[in-house]
């Protein structure tokens, strides 16, 4: 091994190490946030919420609740953690660190297990772990993603360690079928890991496939029972009603991934290169059957980078999509980074990378709207601020959530749904749930939740922006406008929907309180 090549191995390391030192960092300081950090958290403890209670989690819509349309295994997990540890958003986001700290490890092990030095796994945790900002800063949010992925990396984990091991083959599909269940998306990577199980274990990939057929086809077929046929209808069918976004399929995540990651592109041109002149140095590993590793961890890179076009492409998505590309692409160029010869370039990009997604935020807006003519303006600055929440917006979240939970009383908070568990009240339908539903259904929503603001059932209301049309009569006649939380008097979440690190053009709106007149 020559010096340099020594060198770069220990700057990756180092530069690996310094990501997770950053991940420990934001996570810590981040977790404790007293209200949302993303804003559709609260739905998920809702539905953890009544999952302890013993009530539906798949019910007719109504203004009492309508679930998020996913599969129900991460708010159960919080729902059984929730009977010893308080139910709430310091317990979600726990459970997505420690999913995320899963990850990790698997990455680890993955690359260790094709035989590759301890550098390159250390490239492939730092490559995944260098994504969180371009993920819009997702990985430790109260919601099912790091949780998925977690489960979906060390299912494909076992199944590529099976080695003619039907117990670990049975391991391998239960994981990855309990990720079906943690977040539907899994279903690519389970035809995915199909062609991957003929790579790795051809003579028992039946096994594998029986055992994903039995947990999800028949909990499928189970949950439509219990449900009585609204599992598939939450699941799948309302899916169907979302706009998909051609240009995001076909254009704008690939910009988005290759804008990103400048550094990898060329690491994949150059490994791909070396695969296409290299001939001999591959009929030697297929002879000694050294391409499965490479190969199967490609497919999966693939289905990743499929997933991610496919989540992105889906109206109201966030570039949380990404999650499954990112880390399954950082696995594959992780485990076919170059030994020896090229090894010191290779290694040069990744280096590259680390310290790029360090200090650089990547704003792909200014491309999409004026071509190349905005490459200039499409890179910032890293600011601390727009991932750590700042003092003053801690004191406010703080503040405003002492206040939620002092005297109990009836709260409608329409994009906050658990404001009314935390001010002493069952939750209520929120607003994605409203807009999820057919729009038959949706009025009848809304009709139902007006009638109870005419009567004058909530002590308060809180709506994010402008309140909608069909509530904008009841609260005229019951309702006075109480504080206007404007600019910077505003809670906002930090990540996703109407944070400053995840508006494309910056959220703008005003956080109104209204109060029953004469109060």
């Amino acid at each position: 091994m020559s010096v340099w090549v020594g060198r770069l191995r220990g700057l990756v390391v180092a530069l690996a190490i310094a990501w997770a030192v950053v991940m420990v960092v934001v996570f810590a300081s981040r977790i404790g946030f007293p209200l949302e950090l993303e804003w559709m958290e609260g739905g998920s403890l809702h539905t953890a919420l009544r999952l302890q209670q013993g009530q539906s989690i798949y019910p007719e819509p109504s203004a009492e609740f309508v679930p998020f349309l996913y599969t129900p295994l991460y708010p159960a997990v919080l729902a059984v953690l929730g009977w010893v540890l308080p139910l709430g958003y310091v317990l979600g986001r726990a459970v997505s660190i420690a999913a995320v700290g899963a990850v990790a490890a698997g990455l680890w092990r993955l690359v260790r297990f094709e035989g590759k030095p301890r550098a390159h796994a250390a490239a492939a945790v730092g490559l995944f772990l260098s994504g969180y900002v371009f993920t819009f800063r997702w990985y430790d949010v109260a919601r099912a993603d790091s949780f998925f992925l977690a489960l979906l990396l060390w299912g494909l984990i076992l199944l590529r360690e099976s080695g003619g091991r039907v117990r670990r083959v049975i391991a391998a599909g239960t994981l990855v079928a309990a990720s079906f269940w943690a977040k539907q998306t899994a279903a690519v990577f389970v035809l995915a890991s199909g062609v991957g199980g003929l790579i790795v274990a051809p003579r028992l990939v039946w096994i594998y496939a029986a055992t994903i057929a039995a947990i999800d086809g028949g909990g499928v077929l189970l949950g439509q029972w219990l449900t009585e046929g609204r599992l598939w209808t939450y699941i799948y069918k309302l899916h169907q009603s979302h706009a998909f976004n051609a240009v995001r399929f076909w254009r704008k995540t690939w910009g988005m991934f290759l804008h990103a990651a400048p550094f990898l592109l060329v690491l994949a041109g150059l490994v791909g290169g070396k695969i296409v002149a290299d001939r001999a140095c591959w009929r030697e590993h297929v002879a000694a059957g050294r391409w499965r590793g490479p190969a199967y961890w490609g497919v999966m890179a693939a289905a990743g980078l499929l997933v991610s076009a496919l989540g992105y492409s889906t109206q109201w998505a966030e570039p949380n999509a990404f999650m499954p590309g990112v880390c399954f692409a950082s696995a594959w160029l992780a485990v076919m980074l170059p030994v020896g010869r090229g090894e010191a370039v290779a290694l040069g990009l990744v280096a590259a990378q680390l310290v790029f997604a360090l200090v650089i935020e990547p704003t792909y807006q200014p491309i999409q709207d004026r071509g190349l003519a905005g490459l200039k303006d499409s890179y910032v600055r890293q600011d601390l601020w727009r991932t750590i929440p700042p003092a003053a917006l801690r004191a406010r979240a703080a503040a405003l959530r002492a206040e939620l939970e002092g005297e109990p009383r009836p709260i409608l908070a329409l994009h906050r749904p658990w404001w009314s568990v935390l001010a002493g009240g069952p939750g209520h339908v929120g607003s994605m749930g409203i807009h999820d539903v057919p729009k038959d259904r949706q009025k009848e929503v809304e009709a139902t939740l007006a009638a109870a603001v005419s009567r004058g059932e909530f002590a308060a209301i809180w709506v994010d922006g402008d309140p909608p049309a069909w509530l904008r009569g009841a609260l005229r006649r019951r309702y006075a406008a109480g504080r206007q939380l404007a600019g910077d008097e505003r809670v906002l979440p930090m990540t996703g929907y109407m944070s400053a690190a995840g508006m494309v053009t910056p959220w703008t709106g005003v956080q109104h309180e209204y109060v029953r007149k004469g109060e």
